[in-house]
Parts: structure tokens; C-alpha cells; sequence
């Protein structure tokens, strides 16, 4: 009969089942690519969220604009309230992704972003179910979600080009260029400039001045952006530039939002996800580098709330967080301990209907297109 301390040092059955689920990961990975194997994955979670959350398949609301600007993206006989938002429409008109089939451009992007979750957890160090988990809790959050029901919103296209050049920080010229076409994609993105060049401060080492060299290469790219947002403020007065947004009615419209509406519209975007990943940051302090720049992160985010009224839209700018953080929790509790702890969040969060907060108003997301203006 085997002893007792025998029988302790046998492996939990939820160890066995993660160390199987592993090993038949990192094969598949091996076989196939960790990229290919990511984006299958990715295609059949957000089958399963679209009908969870019964998304639609016609533009909507800010849909609308980007898939008309897709039609033609330089036209001057049409105002555009969303000109200044160009890439995802250009590629649209590109690649004849045009009007009602514009919506097949963030789509396209969202599924990289999806699998792109993935490949940037394994780089961080994450096992393959941990990374697993990381992907169950993004798309089962508004920040996919938004595009499934809202079909045409270009958010996610400038999620992608931030994860990636989050995730390729040390490469100078990619993680320039991906930061420059994010603020292409969508102006929000330039919020993130700041955690952006912290991350890479704290993987090079690098002096000030390095950085430097780095913000002045990105501003070097945004050049002609910026010279396109010039012709567009003289062809088109409709566009929200900055003077909209600074603007006393919209200033006011952010005011009253109210606190309370301000944390109900944060705590939408991760729900309880929110409470996991506050145990790795109360574990490792605020002297943890790592801990400093998810603050960083989201007081750069809710800097935004100052001129944007979609509290929980602009939150989902975090996203970062979810990622780096889940990947920060493994490597404090242990990897079966991160991956039950975010099932567990993950399956509570059915139990509170995925929702969106505009101002002082939340939204069930479900069902949310018989409530957005056509």
C-alpha cells in the first residue's frame, strides 16, 4: 500500500487536466503554428460570442459613417462627422470592402486581435491554458463584443495595431509604425503614447533620451496624417475635430455622467475579471514596475473621459491589462491558481448581462441594435 506522503505528492486531477491540455496545445502549436492555430481558435470563440450576444450584420450608428466614408474616402461633395478616423475605411475602399460590406473590415481585424491575445500571452510567458482563459476573457468582454452588436465600429482595428505594437515594443521601427496607424485608425489611440513608451523604457533600459529618439520617430510617421487632418478642417466642418470635443455642450455631456455612472461603465468592460487582476498588483506594490504601469494605463485612459461620455467604449482601451495582468497573476499564484480563478470570474460574469454605459445610461449589449438610432 503506498504511504501517505506518496499519496500527497499525487497531482490534483486540475493539475493533471492543465498539464494535459498543455501538452496537446504546445503539440498543435508545434504542428500547425502558433499563429495559424491562434486565428482557428479565434474564429470559432467569436462564432460562439456572436450568437451568445446576438450580433448583427448591417452598420450601425457610428457604423453607418465609417461604412459611407468607405465608399469613397476623399469625397468633398458628402460631410463626414468620422473623416478623421481614415484607415479602416481607406482599407475598405481598397480592397472594395465597400458600404455594407465595410463591416467585414473590423471583422477581419477583430479575429487577428482575438488570436493576437493569444500569441502575445504565450511571448509574455503564459502556459497555453492560461493564455487559453486570457482569450475566453476578452471576447466574452465589450471590447469585442461592441463590434459584434455594433456591426462597422473601427475600435478594434486600432486594437490590433496597439497590441501589436505593444507586444514588439523592443523592435523600434515595427513598434513605431503600429502606433502610428492605431492613431490613424481611431485619435483615442494616442492616449496610450504614454504606457506605450514607458513599456519601452522598462524593457530596453534605455536613457531618456532613447525614448526620445522613439517619439520623435513616431511623430515623424503621423506627418502626413497630420497633414490630411489640415485638408480635412478646410473641405469638411462637420468632422469632430478637437474643438468638438473641447467644446462647452460636450465638456458638459461628460460632467454629467456622474460618478456613479463613470464606475458602472468601468466596471462593464472586465466585470469581475477586474477583481483578479487586482491581486497581482496588491501582491507585487506600487514599487513593482509592472504595477506602475497599468496605473499609468488607466489614468491615461480615464483622461478621456474629460471629453468622451462612452465610459465604457473608452475603457475598453485597457485591454492591455486583461492581458498583461492575467499573464502577472500567473506568475504570482501559479498557473492553476490564475486559470481557475479567471474561470471562475469568467462564469459569474453570465450571471451579469453584458452591458454598455453612454453618459448616465447602460445598455444591455444584447439587443442593443433596437435601441441605437438607424
Amino acid at each position: 500500500m503506498p504511504s501517505g506522503d506518496h499519496l500527497n505528492e499525487q497531482p490534483s486531477l486540475i493539475t493533471t487536466l492543465l498539464d494535459r491540455t498543455d501538452a496537446l496545445l504546445e503539440r498543435w502549436y508545434a504542428r500547425v503554428g502558433l499563429w495559424p492555430s491562434s486565428l482557428i481558435i479565434a474564429i470559432a470563440l467569436v462564432l460562439v460570442a456572436f450568437i451568445y450576444v446576438d450580433g448583427g450584420t448591417v452598420p450601425v450608428s457610428h457604423g453607418e459613417g465609417y461604412a459611407a466614408l468607405s465608399r469613397d474616402p476623399f469625397a468633398q461633395s458628402v460631410s463626414n462627422p468620422f473623416r478623421f478616423r481614415i484607415l479602416a475605411p481607406l482599407i475598405g475602399w481598397v480592397l472594395h470592402l465597400r458600404g455594407p460590406l465595410f463591416i467585414l473590415v473590423p471583422w477581419f481585424f477583430l479575429v487577428g486581435f482575438v488570436a493576437m491575445v493569444n500569441v502575445w500571452s504565450r511571448r509574455e510567458g503564459a502556459w497555453p491554458s492560461l493564455a487559453l482563459v486570457i482569450m475566453l476573457a476578452m471576447i466574452f468582454s465589450p471590447v469585442i463584443m461592441h463590434s459584434l452588436v455594433a456591426p462597422g465600429y473601427i475600435e478594434v482595428v486600432s486594437y490590433f495595431l496597439l497590441g501589436m505594437a505593444l507586444m514588439n515594443v523592443r523592435s523600434m521601427l515595427v513598434s513605431c509604425a503600429c502606433m502610428a496607424l492605431a492613431v490613424m485608425t481611431h485619435e483615442s489611440a494616442i492616449f496610450l503614447t504614454p504606457a506605450w513608451l514607458l513599456a519601452a523604457m522598462s524593457i530596453s533600459g534605455k536613457s531618456r533620451r532613447w525614448w526620445a529618439k522613439r517619439l520623435l520617430l513616431l511623430a515623424g510617421m503621423l506627418l502626413p496624417y497630420l497633414a490630411y487632418r489640415f485638408w480635412v478642417v478646410q473641405v469638411d466642418e462637420e468632422a469632430l475635430s478637437a474643438a468638438y470635443y473641447f467644446s462647452y455642450a460636450n465638456l458638459r455631456s461628460c460632467v454629467a455622467s456622474g460618478p456613479l455612472g463613470t464606475v458602472v461603465g468601468i466596471f462593464a468592460v472586465f466585470r469581475l475579471h477586474w477583481l483578479v487582476l487586482a491581486i497581482p498588483f496588491f501582491m507585487l506594490g506600487l514599487r513593482n514596475g509592472n504595477v506602475r504601469w497599468a496605473l499609468l494605463l488607466v489614468a491615461s485612459v480615464g483622461l478621456t473621459l474629460v471629453i468622451a461620455f462612452d465610459t465604457t467604449r473608452m475603457f475598453c482601451w485597457t485591454f492591455p491589462l486583461l492581458v498583461l495582468g492575467s499573464v502577472e497573476l500567473g506568475k504570482c499564484v501559479g498557473r492553476k491558481m490564475a486559470v481557475a480563478l479567471l474561470m471562475v470570474a469568467w462564469i459569474l460574469n453570465f450571471l451579469i448581462p453584458p452591458y454598455t454605459t453612454t453618459g448616465a445610461e447602460s445598455y444591455r449589449l444584447k439587443g442593443i441594435r433596437n435601441y441605437v438610432t438607424q
